[in-house]
């Protein structure tokens, strides 16, 4: 039995099998290439000139002009669209890089002005070489731009605050002095807009109470002399802007006392023999602080060592916490005692201690007899005498010294803890090393 022939099926062609042909891309290429040539060739750039655009524009003042410190101020223009026209091969690879946009009468001119000059082209630095083609016009064909010479001022930054009708601040918040990222701005630019510019402010508007700080960002504002603003015009604002911030902090009126160092620790001072002026001031402060201070800001103390029947009267530092804010005219208080229910009495120390001596050094004090004035109420001062009286030599500022000095002595009361020695005092010391 005979087999039926199949019938052969015929391969159809595909295109695109001659795409991974390198033979026929290679012909396609040479192809497309000539057609390209041939196309840029009958391209007629007589009739229509290429516009090239981007080309920088510079305007070059003569070196006189610049010696005498004139400069040019913000043309119109930065860069110019320049027609040309010429060999197709030759125009078509032009790049703004290859031209300069220049005023060529800009190298006369000597005194400031504003000017409208024509410009001109030429080749760059970079295609010196190259001429077959023509500049048929430019874009702009005149160029406007201010010549002055230029000037430098730096103005401080003043406050435009006002308050939104009505409105009124809260007694009990301290409102605070602005604080700017800076507090002077620089004005450069042609002399004769430097020189319009009579002051430099921000300005704002409350439109409400403040109870906490306000933090804003503001532009600063020129004016002239007669309070007109002005524009910037060709003048540079170093900086435009300011970071702005107003404290605002609850206020409180404080007690204002009195504290002490080395106090007799049986003496007590009432009331009213302690006078404070201002006896009040008032402090703004977070409001956790102001709770934390419970009504009262302690003076600096002062050292009983100071004090007798006819020295009682001094005045003590108001220190404040750092993120506090003194609010009183004066930095200081009055603080006047009343001892009139003191005595004094004369006594002769001759016990003296030493301490804070070398390990590698005695100390031998010189001064055999010291004569002092005790303090007190006049029935404890009954009490005392001579021997009531040790001092003690602090050496701890001479611990490589050797030979003899003066140092300080302070004195404590043995018998008695509501009197005290008035005072400052020193006795002579000699100082030896261990080994000599």
């Amino acid at each position: 039995m005979k087999k039926d022939k199949q019938p052969k099926i015929k391969k159809r062609f595909k295109w695109n099998r001659l795409f991974y042909n390198n033979r026929f891309v290679a012909v396609i290429s040479v192809l497309l290439a000539i057609v390209l040539w041939f196309v840029v060739a009958c391209t007629n750039t007589e009739d229509h000139p290429r516009a090239i655009v981007g080309v920088p524009l510079k305007i070059t003042l003569s070196d006189a002009a610049q010696s005498e410190g004139l400069k040019v101020f913000r043309p119109t223009n930065t860069t110019a669209s320049v027609y040309v026209k010429g060999n197709a091969a030759v125009v078509f690879q032009l790049q703004a890089s290859d031209l300069v946009a220049y005023v060529p009468s800009a190298s006369s001119i000597t005194t400031p002005g504003n000017y409208s000059l024509p410009v001109a082209v030429r080749n760059s630095e970079t295609n010196l070489g190259r001429t077959a083609y023509t500049v048929d016009h430019t874009d702009p064909e005149v160029v406007s731009f201010m010549v002055d010479r230029y000037r430098e001022k730096t103005f401080n930054i003043e406050s435009d605050i006002t308050y939104k009708g009505g409105l009124k601040t809260d007694p009990s918040y301290f409102v605070g002095s602005p604080v700017l990222t800076s507090d002077t701005v620089t004005i450069a630019g042609p002399e004769k807009e430097v020189n319009q510019v009579n002051r430099v402010a921000y300005q704002y508007e409350v439109t409400n109470t403040p109870t906490d700080s306000l933090q804003f960002t503001a532009t600063l504002v020129l004016f002239d002399a007669n309070g007109n603003k002005l524009d910037k015009g060709n003048m540079t604002v170093t900086p435009e802007k300011v970071d702005v911030t107003i404290p605002v902090l609850p206020r409180k009126t404080m007690t204002v006392t009195a504290t002490f160092a080395n106090k007799p620790s049986g003496l007590t001072l009432s009331a009213d023999q302690i006078s404070i002026q201002p006896s009040t001031i008032d402090v703004a402060a977070p409001k956790t602080v102001l709770d934390n201070m419970m009504g009262t800001i302690s003076l600096d103390p002062i050292d009983f060592s100071l004090i007798s029947p006819t020295h009682n009267s001094f005045d003590a530092n108001i220190t404040l916490p750092s993120s506090c804010k003194n609010l009183s005219s004066s930095p200081t208080a009055h603080v006047t005692l009343d001892l009139s229910n003191m005595a004094t009495k004369q006594l002769v120390a001759s016990v003296f201690n030493v301490k804070n001596v070398g390990t590698d050094r005695n100390a031998t004090v010189r001064t055999t007899g010291l004569s002092v004035t005790a303090v007190g109420p006049p029935e404890e001062l009954a009490k005392l005498t001579d021997t009531s009286v040790i001092g003690s030599v602090d050496l701890s500022d001479k611990q490589n010294f050797t030979g003899q000095t003066e140092a300080p002595v302070t004195f404590t009361i043995s018998n008695s803890t509501k009197c005290w020695i008035y005072g400052n005092y020193k006795v002579s010391v000699t100082i030896a090393s261990k080994n000599s």
